[in-house]
């Protein structure tokens, strides 16, 4: 009895078992349709996402519509993840079949199959060879992504189907170690994306594709970045004080780079390894890009690029650097790169922010630029993460926004400030005339008392024969100075200048200028600087000096005419300087036998209107020496080409301090003669040197 209690539990238990399973076969076995109501109005069904039947391995048989794929394994979509992998394994090969009903209204319908894979694939319709992508060999795979390139096809009856696809991916056949490995640990899987789209006007559905490889591949703003970059890189080189134009430059060659990547990557037909590589060259203009941008705001706003702008840089090399390394170990790691252009939007928006608060010209151009830009990576960033659902034409909009929002803001912003200085030129016209008229008109007398034929040579000695008696006829007599000073220009008329004023107070004004270039249009800058110094020289406050100058400079029109000029004033032991544009001043200290570097960066006269000057304070002791130099000098070149450089005169001024300030000039003098051979001089050379002597400490002790 108990046996028999036994024996009929058991084949219950059986057969309860053997009804679950062909239950469970018989749902697994159910076949998805395709109805013509799947496909209305661009709608596509996404056969990646259903349920496959899988097999490892390689056999030109399963191919055939009427092979019994009953036994395979049935999988999730059509992506081989290497933490979980099938029951039959993957060795870099393996076939998917999937069984599928069709609809009566689609017989002899266009359809179009679209794909999207890591490898090389076959794909078999009811064992109709129907595409291949790639080339599948035994000694290593040529990959070949379509990348969305529709496949039409027809099929002429309805019911069961059979869509069988060879797959194969040798790059991941070990995705334990080695470069498939690498790329498995940091996302990337052997797998193949497959849809079906309605094609019933074939033409219309390969034009679509045409028409969205160009468009979202982005050749017109490709091009347009390009010419940007190669625009503003050559006002840089030409004109390179203005070096917002190499960072915008740098930006939009960045850019314009990163979106080639993208665009091979998103629509190009590269294998797996390629497209990686894109990726990463991608990545790192994309971490240029973002490092640059702040270097341009930094520049534009006329700010100097500090420690966070650096910190910043840092933290983008560290980052990828670690993305590179680490990505295939944590995954984490990936969100790396929208941190880091996340702290770079902050920081653009904090710098335009501070623009805007101080009212600087264009700052609001800018400002809307960038926060377009913004704007539009958050819309799509959003809709890449699914917590937007974006239509296709705002899609688009938003990348617009990212692509033009700031080299449409930058263009504007240069516009307008072109435009601003030539209207401020036309308003000064009538005062450019007003100071230029005396000696526009002396140089027309010259002119017309000279015969034709010795007009040009006379005109060039009378030139330099007027630069020669702007300059002082003899250095101030001081008790507790000793001053020389030395000119000798590279043409007839330079565009070097030196002069003194003393004050009532006994204070010594000295002035070293250099005009741009040398020949008459130097000599003529000269000319204004002189009247401008003999005005302003006795003021106490060289910045008001400087600024004034730059201002009456600026009005003239010179047409890219500028005067670089140091400019200093000594009272006892106190020495005031500052620069516009010319090299360092160089002072040396006796009592610890050292020479300093006073370096102050500021731009020319008559280059950028209401430039403010800085001025730097120091005290002298006996037996210090100041050096002024113009940067003839230091950019003296031999026959080979090579530039003398400011530190040989560091090192001259070293050996020579303990002489006169005639023989330390002197020296310099010989160094620049021994350096250059037989090599002509290229630019003016400009020495000033002032020799505080003993007596100086004596009145101090008094």
């Amino acid at each position: 009895m108990r046996s028999r209690k036994i024996i009929t539990g058991f084949l219950s238990l059986l057969i309860f078992i053997l009804l679950s399973a062909e239950a469970a076969r018989s749902q697994s076995n159910q076949e998805f349709s395709i109805t013509a109501e799947n496909l209305q109005q661009g709608k596509q069904i996404e056969l990646d996402k259903l349920k496959w039947r899988y097999h490892a391995g390689d056999d030109a048989a399963w191919a055939a519509a009427e092979f019994d794929d009953s036994s395979w394994e049935q999988v999730e979509g059509t992506k081989i993840n290497p933490q979980s992998l099938p029951q039959s394994g993957w060795n870099g090969r393996g076939w998917f079949r999937l069984r599928f009903n069709l609809d009566e209204k689609l017989v002899n319908k266009n359809l179009a199959l679209v794909m999207v894979q890591n490898g090389a694939s076959e794909i078999y319709l009811d064992g109709r060879l129907l595409a291949t992508f790639g080339e599948i060999k035994e000694t290593g795979d040529t990959e070949y992504n379509p990348n969305r390139l529709p496949i039409p096809f027809k099929l002429d009856k309805a019911g069961e189907h059979i869509l069988a696809v060879r797959f194969s991916s040798s790059l991941f056949a070990d995705t334990s170690r080695g470069v498939g490995g690498w790329i498995a640990g940091g996302g990337g899987y052997p797998r193949f994306v497959i849809v079906i789209r309605d094609a019933s006007d074939i033409v219309a559905t390969i034009s679509k594709y045409a028409l969205d490889t160009s468009m979202r591949g982005g050749f017109f703003f490709i091009g347009f970045l390009c010419a940007l970059a190669l625009l503003h890189l050559l006002l840089y080189i030409f004109y390179r004080a203005e070096r917002a134009n190499l960072y915008y430059s740098i930006f939009a060659a960045a850019f314009a780079i990163n979106m080639i990547c993208g665009n091979y990557r998103t629509f190009g037909h590269q294998g797996t390894l390629p497209t990686l590589i894109l990726s990463l060259i991608g990545l790192l203009m994309l971490g240029l890009t973002f490092t640059v941008l702040p270097a341009f705001l930094l520049v534009a706003f006329r700010r100097p690029i500090g420690r966070i702008f650096w910190t910043l840089t840092a933290l983008w090399i560290v980052g990828l650097t670690l993305y590179g390394i680490f990505l295939s170990r944590y995954t984490a790691i990936r969100v790396i790169p929208n941190i880091l252009i996340a702290l770079s939007f902050t920081y653009c928006i904090v710098l335009l922010i501070n623009a805007l608060r101080k009212k600087l010209s264009g700052a609001w151009i800018l400002f809307g630029g960038v926060l377009a830009l913004q704007l539009g990576m958050f819309v799509l960033l959003l809709g890449q993460l699914g917590v937007l659902n974006i239509p296709q034409d705002f899609y688009f909009l938003a990348e617009l926004l990212v692509i033009l929002g700031v080299p449409v803001s930058v263009s504007v912003f240069l516009a307008r400030n072109f435009a601003r200085t030539n209207r401020d030129l036309e308003a000064q016209l009538v005062e450019v005339e007003r100071l230029s008229e005396q000696q526009i008109e002396q140089e027309r007398h010259a002119a017309e008392l000279r015969a034709e034929n010795e007009r040009r040579a006379r005109e060039l000695e009378e030139a330099r024969e007027l630069q020669l008696s702007m300059l002082p006829a003899k250095v101030p007599q001081l008790p507790n100075l000793e001053i020389a000073a030395h000119m000798k220009p590279a043409t007839e008329v330079g565009g070097d200048y030196y002069d003194f004023h003393v004050g009532d107070d006994g204070t010594l004004t000295v002035a070293v200028g250099d005009a741009t270039g040398h020949g008459l249009k130097a000599g003529s800058v000269v000319t204004a600087t002189k009247s401008l110094f003999n005005a302003f020289a006795a003021e106490p406050n060289i910045s008001s000096i400087l600024e004034q100058s730059n201002l009456a400079l600026k009005k003239m029109n010179l047409r890219g005419l500028y005067m670089a000029m140091t400019m200093l004033k000594v009272k006892d032991r106190k020495l005031l300087v500052s620069v516009a544009g010319m090299p360092p001043m160089l002072i040396y200290r006796a009592a610890t036998r050292r020479v300093e570097e006073v370096v102050i960066r500021a731009m020319p006269l008559g280059s950028v209107r209401n430039f403010h000057y800085l001025q730097h304070e120091t005290s002298l002791s006996a037996g210090d020496t100041v050096v002024l130099m113009s940067d003839g000098f230091a950019e003296r070149f031999n026959p080979k080409g090579e530039m003398l450089d400011y530190e040989k005169a560091k090192e001259v001024l070293a050996e020579i301090a303990g002489g006169s300030p005639q023989e330390i000039i002197d020296r310099f003098v010989e160094v620049g003669e021994e350096w250059a051979g037989s090599r002509p001089q290229d630019d003016d050379v400009t020495f000033v040197v002032l020799k505080m002597n003993s007596a100086a400490k004596s009145d101090v002790d008094k």
